[in-house]
């Protein structure tokens, strides 16, 4: 097997790129929150940090998380690690856009 069908099969590189981007999001997010001090500043970090775990989640589920391990838990572990990353990512992603549409209104009315 060649470079290019492990980077393929395996997708780490883009798991890797996508937790990556999130943290350089999550960075900068909390950097304009406390330089700014706006609650939109703030709820985009929140979203963006939401955003992150979720990502983290999926990416250590597919790889450590077996159905051995999810039996053995129950009914309810499997319906937490189905829920959890679609709640994270909904809640990520709307935090984002609602905290840079309040960081916006914030900048624009004045501070």
């Amino acid at each position: 097997m060649n470079t290019a069908e492990l980077i393929a099969q395996s997708s780490v590189v883009f798991d890797a790129a996508g937790v990556a981007g999130l943290c350089l999001l999550a960075f900068a997010a909390i950097r304009l929150a406390r330089r700014e001090h706006s609650w939109g500043g703030n709820l985009m970090a929140i979203g963006a940090i939401s955003l992150l775990i979720a990502r983290l989640v999926i990416v250590v589920s597919n790889h450590f998380v077996t159905h051995e391990m999810l039996a053995a838990w129950g009914p309810n572990a499997i319906s937490a690690q189905l829920a959890l990353p679609a709640i994270l990512l909904s809640f990520g992603l709307a935090g984002v856009v609602w905290g840079l549409w309040g960081h916006s209104k914030w900048l624009h009315d004045g501070r």
